[in-house]
């Protein structure tokens, strides 16, 4: 009996130690595991700050890199369009003789069409180049516009298509499409030597896509991202991923150039209710 008794308490004893070390054990590894998770935690809200840091300062360097295009873009159009219209509104003006009445009619009827056409150029200007205001009338009528702009040198035929509308974008989405497209039209009316120029803008539920098209000398895509004159192929690539937009570049010499800029999106209208 006493024998059965030793072998109980015995029993109890290791019973206890056993649970007491299994619950220091499982504290333990609580502990381990709570630290790692607070370690790990903290690495990935560090990192995610870095990633917010770096697309901040990516979006700041973008956002100058417009601003300086813009302000390049401004000056050749007051150089090019609107300084040769006021200066042949002047030459006009100076040309007036008050005594010849009918030539006097002439000249102001030239003047005033010269200056609706100012006026319009202006006008046409300060939407391109104001995002908020390509925002508020949307990608679609900015980019029909630009078109008509292109249009109106009588240099190039430029056709604009659309398949399907756009029913919801985010302002900045629609500002850095709207320069993307912007700068590949500006670049192939000084470099391609294209007689046509086409542009297709398809929304669909998830997809916006973009495609530009000519027909001029093409260029070798590798060939410029290599030797360092691609600056302008950097930037949209880089305005590419700052959306999350897929840029694809297709262009030979000889055989044109093709660019798509796909944005998956939810292209619905938001619910407000």
């Amino acid at each position: 009996m006493p024998n059965t008794v030793g072998a109980y308490d015995n029993t109890i004893i290791f019973l206890v130690v056993t649970g007491t070390l299994i619950v220091v054990l499982l504290s333990v590894a609580l502990f381990i595991f709570f630290g790692i998770f607070q370690k790990k935690s903290f690495k990935l809200k560090l990192e995610k700050q870095q990633l917010e840091t770096q697309f901040e300062h990516s979006l700041l360097q973008t956002q100058l890199e417009i601003q300086e295009q813009t302000l390049q873009h401004i000056s050749n159009e007051l150089h090019d369009n609107i300084a040769q219209v006021a200066g042949i509104i002047k030459m006009n003006l100076n040309t007036i003789k008050l005594n010849d009445t009918d030539k006097t009619a002439q000249r102001l009827e030239e003047i005033k069409e010269l200056t609706h056409q100012l006026i319009t150029d202006i006008r046409t200007l300060s939407v391109n180049m104001n995002g908020e205001r390509v925002a508020q009338i949307g990608l679609c009528k900015a980019l029909e516009t630009e078109i008509e702009r292109i249009n109106k040198t009588e240099l190039f035929t430029a056709i604009f298509e659309k398949e399907g509308d756009i029913l919801f974008l985010e302002d900045d989405k629609v500002i850095i499409l709207y320069r993307m497209v912007q700068e590949i039209l500006n670049n192939m009316i000084k470099h391609s030597n294209a007689k046509e120029i086409r542009l297709m803008l398809l929304a669909e539920e998830d997809l916006v896509r973009l495609t530009v098209t000519d027909n001029g000398d093409g260029f070798d895509v590798d060939d410029k991202l290599k030797n360092g004159t691609g600056a302008g192929l950097h930037n949209l690539r880089k305005r590419a991923k700052l959306i999350n937009a897929q840029l694809t570049i297709d262009s030979a010499i000889g055989k044109g150039t093709h660019i798509k800029i796909e944005l998956p999106c939810k292209n619905v209208q938001p619910n407000n209710g």
